[in-house]
């Protein structure tokens, strides 16, 4: 799909307007919103996919003025620089100028992905065995919270820090959460957040006893077609390249969009 730089863009702006509205009601959470620069922060909760700057647009001459801005942003709260370099991104030779400034280029790519035309998509048959809730309340949430830490490989005690963040968050318009269970036990998380005609999947995460089965693609799938029943046309998804929910989207219809790097300050 050749996306121009605008439409790029305009994918990558989806997620901070929408966390816009849950950082006036979560303390910690912090989002930059400029023409120039967006960044998204949160000391209680120091996860990579978190705290990170995009959509890095400068000239060649103020290049170096905005890295140090961001990098200082980040010293200042404690945490690790991350920069996300897309084709969205100016100058040019941003990634070569983030290496000169001792950033590391990590090894895996952010693959983007889109589904358009929605209402037009037949949404594959859903296993039964597993069943799918939308997290409504306290004990969905750190239910939530305890599925999210376990399949990310997170420190337990950074499931109360999660949950803190994400109770708030199902009442924030824009946001929904859904978890997936397998014979009555929780397996598998997903998000949505939605902004104007687009919704963004996120957060999907399955524990590591259910890797390998089909519950995180009954999840999508149950995710997908309720999106659809409330009228959505397009459908965006954020997945490391090659992961089995890639190809299990790419079967779905969704096509690949633009691919995000990541560099960090080590």
């Amino acid at each position: 799909m050749n996306l121009t730089p605008q439409k790029i863009a305009e994918l990558e702006l989806i997620i901070p307007t929408v966390v816009q509205g849950l950082a006036e009601v979560v303390p910690g959470v912090e989002v930059l919103l400029r023409d120039d620069i967006v960044i998204l922060s949160s000391q209680s909760f120091p996860s990579a996919d978190i705290n990170r700057a995009y959509l890095f647009r400068a000239t060649s001459e103020n290049t170096d003025i905005l890295i140090d801005e961001v990098v200082n942003f980040f010293i200042a709260r404690e945490l690790p620089a991350i920069i996300m370099v897309s084709p969205a991104c100016t100058p040019g030779d941003l990634p070569n100028r983030l290496e000169a400034r001792g950033f590391v280029r990590q090894e895996v790519d952010e693959a983007w992905m889109i589904l358009e035309g929605l209402q037009k998509v037949k949404i594959p048959k859903i296993d039964k065995s597993d069943t799918v809730k939308r997290v409504e309340n306290k004990d969905d949430v750190t239910t939530f919270a305890e599925v999210m830490t376990g399949a990310y490989d997170m420190p337990a005690d950074w499931t109360p820090f999660l949950a803190q963040m994400l109770e708030p968050t199902v009442t924030v318009p824009g946001f929904a959460h859904y978890l997936a269970f397998v014979k009555g036990l929780p397996a598998a998380t997903l998000t949505l957040m939605r902004h104007k005609n687009y919704v963004t999947m996120g957060s999907a995460g399955v524990l590591p006893e259910y890797r390998g089965t089909r519950t995180i693609f009954n999840l999508a799938a149950e995710v997908i077609a309720e999106a659809k029943h409330e009228g959505v046309e397009a459908i965006v998804i954020q997945t490391s390249l090659g992961t089995k929910l890639e190809r299990y989207m790419r079967i779905v219809g969704f096509k690949p969009a633009f691919r995000r790097t990541e560099y960090k300050l080590e």
